[in-house]
């Protein structure tokens, strides 16, 4: 009886670790199989990142800073412009717009011709304010200044209505009471009495009534004409200036 027992104990024992080896073999496999058909996970890219390149762009890029450059006036010669009449006109001094323009009093204007004009006024130069003094001494009085009255053109050649002498003083009060203006063929104006200070004043051919900026001649006919020379005397008969009308 006793012998039975241990040989039914034994096959029990061995038929259960078969089973558990042929387990073991089969998970085995099944986790070999898996394991070659899953995809290896794909490595993620990574970001490289150019330092110098991005501090570069964060700074900004100076720029220059342009002055405009102030664009000169101009002004279009018309028909019968003169450069004193111009200079009226615009209220600047004929001397800086002859300068400007590289011209003189007798230069010949064309209609259309382009003059760059002259900016009237300015700032005034800084003055230093002198140290006190501890004694101070009569100072003598300036002299007068001298006039200087030109003859710088004449407008409206050949038409009564506009024909006029112009003349401009550029230097101190002339008192032209008794000076005349004549055509050296006979033709005489007489300055009746008459102060001009510095700018300048029209003696037109025709008749009118006379001021501070225009006096009248008394003609009733054009006086001037090309080629014909304009003389300006004192009252002592000196010549003071002359302009020959120009070829036109």
């Amino acid at each position: 009886m006793g012998s039975v027992r241990r040989s039914g104990n034994n096959a029990f024992f061995l038929f259960l670790g078969l089973n558990i080896l042929v387990s073991l073999v089969t998970v085995l496999a099944v986790l070999s199989i898996w394991d070659r058909r899953s995809p290896a996970p794909a490595a993620l890219p990574t970001t490289t990142m150019d330092a110098a390149a991005l501090l570069a762009s964060a700074i900004p890029t100076a720029t220059e800073t342009l002055v405009p450059t102030p664009t000169p006036s101009v002004y279009r010669v018309q028909p019968n412009d003169t450069l004193f009449a111009i200079a009226l006109q615009l209220g600047v001094s004929l001397a800086d717009l002859m300068e400007l323009n590289d011209l003189t009093e007798s230069s010949v204007l064309d209609v259309g011709q382009v003059l760059l004009v002259p900016t009237p006024g300015g700032p005034e130069a800084p003055t230093d304010t002198p140290a006190p003094q501890a004694q101070s001494s009569p100072t003598r009085p300036a002299e007068a200044e001298a006039p200087n009255v030109v003859i710088v053109g004449v407008a409206g050649v050949g038409d009564l209505a506009q024909e006029a002498v112009q003349l401009i003083n550029s230097g101190g009060v002339a008192a032209m009471a008794g000076w005349t203006l004549d055509d050296g063929q006979g033709a005489v104006y007489l300055f009746p009495e008459f102060t001009l200070h510095k700018g300048a004043v029209s003696i037109h051919t025709r008749a009118g009534s006379d001021t501070v900026i225009d006096l009248f001649w008394g003609m009733d006919r054009p006086l001037w004409s090309s080629g014909k020379t304009i003389s300006l005397r004192d009252a002592n008969g000196a010549v003071q200036s002359t302009f020959t009308i120009p070829q036109g």
